[in-house]
């Protein structure tokens, strides 16, 4: 139920709006004194308050800066005189939503409570989206327990309150543009933009204007000002993505924007200001790329302030049973059919002998395509895509020195170990990561004997 708070030294006026809200359904409490207000504010969460700004024992104005210090979100609709305009409108400056003239109308009353309400449910879903956004793209979906991995969460971390430039490196397919999500999502800058741009993916001749903008006129076919990349991203974070597969002379004036926080939209002769956090990723060589003149020295060092490398996944095999399992909770779902509770044996093995040159991209592909041709309750290697199938495992990748069941049983203690790292020992949570009954959970724990006590907040 709404909660409003209704403060007016005219009882007459007091009256009149509570049976009007409290015939829309709403909880009201009237007041015709500040002291009064100030009681009922102080014992409860109002969600609007109308507040008249003439009262006998406080200025209206002191009134609602008391009432917003208690609860932000409460939204604050003053009744006025004619006369007072002018402090009604210092009222709005000050934290107010909007504002009533005496003798009230009822029905503007009711349009301005239902706008009042509206923008507290569009302030609750942004905030909601928010903390989404923070969650989804946050560690939760870089998925591993290597050491290699672990350092790439480390480096987030301790960097969560600088505002650097980040230079992200590592091959094609190994998550580069979920990493930078992520180091904005843990920064500052959370509650502004996180605008991606593809710099491969933009013809040299589009680059400049899609970067910067252009004015009306600029060149033909700007029959309107168009805002670029960077003004799009102000307050937050601009995500470059292949920064290696630009021309360097887009590099100089990338390099002036952040080297001196402006630029200039195509066709326009005033530099605008730009406030920019840049992530950079890239799967090319820049240091061969800067001895080739490819790639300016400058800008390399400009962006390279915090430097996050990603393994391949050959190089961290020991992350695949865990992602595996994160794309059959992700993919499984969506099939038709039987629920697909795991992966066999010699499926896990074959997984963790191939080199998957795409990476964590070409590992997802090929779970959601043994999802597709899975019969049965498991996946097995005849699902797995054939070039999985024909390859055998390699003494390099994997050394077998123990019996199948030991070796698979290692497998799976250390993925059940992983998932309860990142839930932080959380039964439940985990259970639902891996897509298995809690009970069956809590049986591998006690069948592998692992310490719940050391996983917590981990």
């Amino acid at each position: 139920m709404i909660k409003i708070l209704i403060v007016d030294d005219e009882i007459g006026i007091c009256r009149s709006l509570e049976v009007l809200l409290v015939k829309e359904g709403h909880e009201v409490v009237s007041c015709n004194t500040a002291a009064c207000a100030l009681t009922a504010a102080a014992e409860k969460d109002y969600n609007v308050a109308f507040v008249d700004l003439k009262l006998p024992d406080m200025d209206g104005l002191d009134l609602i800066k008391h009432i917003k210090a208690l609860h932000a979100s409460t939204q604050i609709i003053v009744i006025t005189g004619f006369a007072a305009i002018e402090t009604a409108v210092t009222a709005i400056k000050n934290g107010a939503y909007d504002y009533l003239t005496k003798p009230l109308s009822l029905d503007k009353v009711r349009i301005t409570l239902r706008r009042a309400l509206e923008k507290i449910t569009m302030a609750a879903e942004i905030n909601y989206l928010r903390a989404e956004l923070n969650q989804s793209f946050g560690f939760e979906n870089i998925i591993g327990n290597s050491k290699k991995i672990t350092d790439v969460f480390q480096i987030i971390k301790q960097t969560a309150g600088s505002d650097s430039n980040v230079l992200i490196t590592g091959e094609s397919g190994t998550g580069k543009e979920l990493v930078a999500r992520a180091v904005h999502y843990k920064s500052h800058r959370k509650n502004e933009r996180f605008v991606a741009v593809n710099c491969s993916a933009i013809s040299s001749e589009l680059t400049e204007s899609e970067f910067f903008g252009y004015v009306k006129g600029a060149f033909t076919g700007a029959v309107k000002d168009k805002t670029g990349f960077l003004e799009h991203a102000g307050g937050g974070s601009l995500f470059l993505d292949e920064i290696g597969d630009t021309r360097p002379d887009f590099q100089v004036k990338l390099l002036r924007a952040i080297q001196q926080g402006e630029f200039n939209r195509v066709g326009s002769p005033r530099a605008e200001r730009v406030n920019v956090r840049f992530i950079a990723a890239t799967n090319r060589d820049l240091t061969k790329a800067m001895s080739e003149g490819t790639f300016r020295e400058d800008l390399f060092y400009r962006l390279n302030v915090i430097s996050i490398h990603l393994p391949p996944l050959r190089e961290r095999r020991e992350d695949i049973p865990l992602l595996s399992r994160h794309f059959l909770q992700k993919y499984s779902p969506k099939r038709k059919g039987a629920t697909i509770t795991g992966f066999t044996q010699d499926a896990v093995l074959a997984l963790m002998s191939y080199d998957f040159p795409g990476n964590i991209r070409e590992l997802e592909n090929a779970i959601e395509y043994a999802i597709s041709f899975a019969s049965g309750s498991e996946i097995t290697i005849n699902d797995l895509p054939l070039k999985i199938q024909s390859n055998k495992p390699k003494r390099s990748a994997l050394t077998i020195d123990k019996p199948l069941k030991t070796a698979v049983d290692n497998y799976e203690k250390l993925i059940i170990t992983s998932a309860l790292k990142q839930c932080s020992g959380n039964i439940s949570q985990t259970a639902r990561l891996l897509s298995i009954h809690r009970q069956s959970l809590q049986q591998k724990i006690k069948d592998f004997s692992i310490n719940l006590n050391n996983l917590k907040d981990s």
